[in-house]
């Protein structure tokens, strides 16, 4: 499943593309993807409309128009690639548009987990309501998260961080990267992470975030960017998907347990 690095990168990519410009044309070839796609609101609410601004938040990216906003999710395999023509270029291609003056865009699902939904100027919507804060952005604190954490008797820290009404965005990838580069077994309580350990995980979350950002996110099977292009982050995972290889620090082998029904991967030795 894309992550917040993976959304951000495609947020980035769609920005240059359309902002500012008018949308001319909108195509769907299915009335549903993970929830029925409000067709009529939608060719009211986008169709000759400029769009103003791109925003992430969590996972779901919004493409504000004057009357409300595009929500566009990428479920499991979602993508939105950039296209020559109106004309669907892949089997599994849910929604076509055309941006001023000849920018088309389809949107693509394989497994159809992704959403393409409406939000009406001033309101929110229930996917985007309890979300945690961004661990990007600057109102995400260590003592704050020790203090929502003591509140969970039973969550591992693994489970915390892909909590997204703890903290949105993080997925089952970078939360097995960050607890291994800062050494914190998956396994440990979140009320059990003190201060310190706090700090350090923050730290580095935003850090791999950033770092995995500017290589484009990671591509293991159904990530691509508009242009086609991979994420190369996948080339810097430590642990992920690395079961029995040797850990890059001690060399004994990555181990794989489930925890909520995910596999997680880390180093029995540095994560203790």
């Amino acid at each position: 499943m894309p992550e917040l690095p993976e959304v951000e990168t495609l947020k980035r990519a769609l920005t240059p593309l359309v902002l500012n410009k008018r949308l001319l044309k909108l195509r769907f070839l299915r009335k549903d993807l993970r929830f029925s796609i409000p067709l009529s609101k939608l060719r009211e609410g986008l169709l000759n409309q400029t769009v103003s601004r791109i925003t992430r938040k969590g996972k779901y990216i919004l493409m504000h128009v004057p009357d409300g906003a595009l929500l566009i999710h990428l479920g499991m395999s979602g993508r939105v690639i950039q296209t020559s023509s109106m004309k669907p270029m892949k089997k599994h291609t849910h929604a076509v548009f055309k941006f001023e003056p000849d920018v088309y865009l389809h949107y693509v699902d394989p497994r159809r987990f992704g959403c393409l939904l409406w939000v009406p100027k001033g309101q929110t919507h229930p996917l985007l309501e309890g979300l945690g804060p961004d661990p990007l952005g600057e109102e995400i604190a260590a003592t704050e998260m020790k203090l929502v954490a003591k509140k969970c008797s039973k969550a591992s820290i693994k489970s915390f961080l892909m909590n997204a009404k703890r903290i949105s965005g993080v997925g089952n990838i970078y939360a097995c990267e960050v607890l291994f580069a800062a050494r914190v077994s998956p396994k440990k309580p979140a009320r059990k992470i003190n201060s310190v350990q706090w700090g350090l995980i923050l730290s580095t979350l935003r850090d791999i975030l950033q770092k995995s950002i500017v290589a484009g996110g990671t591509t293991l099977r159904d990530f691509y960017n508009t242009d086609g292009s991979q994420g190369y982050y996948k080339l810097n995972l430590t642990v992920y998907d690395r079961e029995d290889k040797p850990c890059p620090v001690c060399t004994k082998p990555i181990k794989r347990i489930v925890q909520s029904a995910r596999s997680t991967f880390y180093c029995k030795i540095c994560q203790k």
